[in-house]
């Protein structure tokens, strides 16, 4: 007993309202937790499996109304020729200029189609598609075709595209005339793009896609590694498919990497070619969201946390209005009010010392951070300044480029405005590209100073200056974010640009802003090989590129700058010329 009381004499406040708050906030809360979990496990689990079910259902459903579709117009390309005016041969007919005529334009309208062919009941006929493509899918065709005449039935095989491996099906589908007698077999090989948007879709949710045939082999998976199809082919769910195609729901075990996991998983069927579209997802997810639950559940029991409340109201009148005024005055000066103080003729006991301590320290701080301050701004603007003199100084090599790196960088912080960028965006690419052409102190200067347009020779060696200036900057680490406007300003949407040879969104967006910006001063301003145009000119030319050699996105917002009057050309100008000048280099 005597123990107890000396260690309570000697607990402070602070330990005490620690105490009290942990005990009266955490024990109704573990105790809701571990009742809310238990409670909701297995209905969690069945909500699980129900999510399971309806995405089975709805990609098999998918999968099989685009086969469905595929095959119908295949049947109504059959009947359509079988019905059109013409000789009687098959043969003879498919020989017809207008019927390769007719396919090949059939063929480009349905942009899944990669390949289509057109059989006599002898096998004989044309085939379209692309010639790289020639006798890729012949086995493959062959048996489809000695199925479909065989059974009369449309055939399916699962194949793979040889460029890239891109899921594909095959199909052949039996035409017959009025009578019933078989004429016409229409063959195809066409893309399971369906397949795409299943992966998308279920990247983000922990589940697995796998698709199997009427006899459980594996035909295709999103991404899973060969010990996991190897299990899953394997499992009770696709064997209990095989023997009974419907839709199914089981858990199973799979190794990955040594490890036993539980899984769920639904398989449902493909009803147009007998095909299994399988989704599991880790069991252990149920579980995860139980706990998230339990946390967000912790409002629902109000009962215990007024108990709670109540034991820390007790401690607040003891020691909770001055604790109060330190945690406010304590925020205050978090957020910048480094004036703040705490009120010492208020507080008592060891408070009093505290706040006596805590005004000194404040004091302290206030003062270090104003000289911060002043030092942060001094270093920005010789940082800036620095840049600025560096960027003149290259431009001055060349007397047609004085003041260019400056008007890009105006120009790029314009566009980038009419983007929605931010100011931090906007800033650092002021900077890249006020540091654009920094690669120009590599190039010689009789590239670089040639009155006249470069030979093949000199241009190669004019673009390596993008190169040359992210080599520059690289090993400075306050300018690597500004990298991408200094190496790849050249780069073009279509892919045809310098030094990478970047496409589309692989240029970043920094380098496309500065390529617009570069674009328009060069055309506005007097060259060795030009003279300079109006603006409007230049905006026309720009607006024409868009899509090819620049971002629409980025021209969009070029031409709404140019419309507020935010982009202008450069001064230095002679007097416009009629007739269309290079590019800039």
């Amino acid at each position: 007993m005597s123990l107890v009381r000396s260690l309570f004499r000697r607990l402070r406040l602070r330990h005490l309202l620690f105490l009290l708050l942990l005990a009266s906030g955490t024990v109704p809360i573990a105790i809701a937790g571990f009742v809310l979990v238990d409670s909701n496990r297995e209905l969690l689990k069945t909500q699980e499996k129900s999510f399971l079910t309806r995405s089975a259902a709805s990609l098999s459903r998918e999968l099989n109304e685009s086969l469905v579709t595929l095959r119908r117009q295949l049947l109504q390309l059959g009947h359509g020729l079988l019905s059109f005016p013409g000789p009687e041969s098959i043969g003879e007919r498919l020989r017809e200029r207008w019927v390769g005529d007719y396919l090949e334009s059939f063929l480009r309208a349905n942009s899944s189609l990669v390949e289509l062919q057109l059989l006599d009941r002898e096998g004989a006929g044309p085939r379209f598609g692309p010639a790289d493509l020639a006798g890729a899918h012949e086995m493959v065709l062959d048996a489809l075709f000695a199925e479909a005449v065989g059974t009369g039935r449309p055939a399916y095989r699962f194949t793979a595209l040889p460029r890239g491996g891109e899921p594909a099906v095959a199909l052949s589908v039996p035409i017959r005339d009025s009578d019933g007698d078989l004429e016409l077999i229409v063959q195809a090989v066409a893309r399971l793009r369906l397949i795409d948007v299943v992966v998308e879709r279920e990247a983000e949710e922990e589940v697995g896609t796998f698709l199997v045939d009427h006899r459980g082999a594996l035909l295709w998976s999103a991404g899973a590694s060969p010990e996991i199809r190897e299990q899953i082919v394997g499992s009770d769910l696709v064997r209990d498919f095989v023997r009974k195609p419907l839709n199914l729901t089981a858990e199973y075990a799979v190794e990955v990497g040594g490890r036993r996991q539980q899984m769920v998983g639904q398989v449902s069927p493909v009803e147009e070619t007998g095909w299994g579209i399988v989704v599991h997802k880790p069991a252990s997810a149920t579980f995860r969201a139980a706990r998230q639950m339990a946390l967000t559940a912790v409002v629902a029991f109000g009962v215990l946390v007024f108990i709670a409340l109540l034991v820390a109201a007790i401690a607040a009148r003891w020691v909770g209005r001055p604790i109060q005024r330190l945690t406010e005055t304590t925020h205050e000066i978090a957020n910048g009010s480094f004036g703040r103080r705490l009120p010492e003729e208020r507080m008592t006991l060891e408070l009093a010392e505290l706040a006596a301590d805590f005004n000194r320290m404040s004091g302290h701080v206030e003062e270090y951070v104003g000289r911060l301050q002043e030092a942060a701004t001094a270093n920005e603007r010789l940082f800036i300044s620095s840049i600025r003199a560096f960027a003149a100084a290259i431009d001055a090599k060349d007397p047609y480029t004085r003041g260019h790196s400056e008007r890009v960088a105006t120009l790029s912080r314009a566009i980038a405005r009419h983007l929605g960028q931010s100011e931090e965006f906007q800033q650092r690419l002021w900077i890249g590209a006020l540091l654009h052409d920094v690669g120009k102190i590599g190039i010689e200067d009789r590239v670089l100073k040639k009155g006249g347009v470069l030979t093949a020779e000199e241009y190669e060696e004019m673009k390596r200056h993008p190169a040359v200036g992210a080599d520059i900057l690289a090993p400075i680490e306050p300018l690597r974010d500004m990298l991408p406007a200094v190496r790849w300003h050249h780069e073009n949407w279509n892919g045809r640009g310098y030094p990478d040879g970047l496409r589309g969104e692989e240029v970043p967006l920094m380098a496309r802003i500065v390529a617009v910006a570069d674009c328009f001063d060069a055309i506005t301003t007097n060259r060795p090989y030009q003279k300079a145009y109006e603006p409007p000119y230049a905006v026309a030319t720009i607006t024409k590129l868009a899509g090819t050699r620049f971002d629409a996105k980025v021209v969009t917002a070029f031409l709404r700058a140019y419309e507020a009057g935010e982009i202008a050309g450069a001064h230095e100008r002679e007097e416009p010329v009629p007739l269309p000048a290079a590019a800039t280099h």
